[in-house]
């Protein structure tokens, strides 16, 4: 027998001792302590309902998170007493005073309106590099950006078109050209005949556009120019139906509808060579030609044929 009472090669079901004074009773095995209040906890340490990690507001911002350089350069930092063991920051666009911490002041910034405003009003390109990781060097380069100069101005007659049925992607419009002009800064001429434009009508009227013809130059002897253009015109079905009928085509305003395209050319003249490397875009629209005799249109939600019309297009140098 120990000095404690408890016999020491008696079995585990033995009755424990009596609390002695000042001293918290032990648990029993079967429930938790019973203790007041007021008690000091047990040697056993009670059961608690673990914390659920708090989830970080979601931003309503398209904007990608700012990079830790615009961070720290959106706020400025101080001491609000002496005493202050942590820096405090403002916000330089909402005034907002915070506790300094990069997390919370890079959410500040993504919910502050005022920023927010400045990001969308900034360049597009800016935005975009932000998506690169900090420290690639496609987040900090900075590209020139290209330009558009009116070069050059094209007014074309067309054939009517031939049809050649509903293909797997769409209804297939095969256009030849009788001919036309053009003038422009390096030049002038005609459009040759027999120049075709490939057509493809899919849903909604839109039509992708794939032509190809050659341009004689005024010069004596003439150069010759290979242009392959390819684009679509789009915009809405009504306007879309008007357009593709050249009795009405004139009074549609070209700002209802896009005709765009890209335009490159290929010649052997030296005096030309230039071209071959030039990127040039298109804006055009079509008119109705002059003294043509109205031909009724197909069912409704189809295009006309057998029309004849007019395209004219300005052609703009990517610089």
């Amino acid at each position: 027998m120990m000095p404690t009472g408890v016999n020491p090669h008696a079995s585990g079901m033995q009755t424990p001792m009596p609390s002695l004074p000042g001293r918290p009773s032990l648990p029993s095995q079967a429930a938790p302590p019973s203790a007041p209040p007021s008690a000091p906890a047990g040697p056993a340490r009670p059961h608690s309902t673990p914390k659920v990690a708090k989830q970080p507001r979601q931003s309503t911002s398209s904007l990608p998170a700012p990079p830790l350089d615009d961070v720290h350069a959106a706020f400025v930092e101080f001491r609000a007493k002496e005493e202050d063991k942590c820096l405090s920051v403002q916000c330089i666009y909402c005034q907002q005073v915070r506790a300094k911490n990069t997390s919370r002041q890079r959410q500040h910034l993504l919910e502050c309106p005022t920023y927010l405003n400045v990001m969308k009003d900034s360049i597009p390109a800016n935005n975009l590099q932000h998506t690169f990781p900090e420290g690639d060097i496609a987040r900090s380069l900075q590209l020139p950006a290209p330009t558009l100069e009116l070069d050059f101005r094209m007014s074309i007659k067309l054939n009517p078109s031939v049809s050649l049925g509903h293909s797997i992607w769409g209804q297939r419009d095969w256009v030849t050209f009788v001919g036309g002009q053009w003038a422009g800064r390096w030049g002038k001429g005609v459009v040759l005949p027999g120049g075709q434009d490939s057509q493809v009508v899919v849903k909604e009227l839109a039509t992708s556009m794939k032509s190809s013809y050659l341009l004689q130059t005024s010069d004596e002897p003439p150069a010759f120019i290979m242009v392959k253009a390819n684009g679509w015109m789009t915009g809405a079905k009504e306007v879309l139906e008007k357009v593709s009928d050249p009795t009405v085509a004139d009074s549609v305003n070209p700002n209802t509808y896009k005709y765009r395209v890209n335009i490159s050319m290929e010649t052997g003249d030296e005096r030309y060579a230039f071209v071959n490397t030039i990127m040039w875009v298109g804006s055009g629209c079509r008119r109705g030609s002059e003294g043509i005799t109205p031909t009724p249109c197909r069912p409704s939600g189809t295009r006309c044929t057998n029309l004849h019309f007019i395209v004219i297009l300005d052609a703009f140098r990517v610089n």
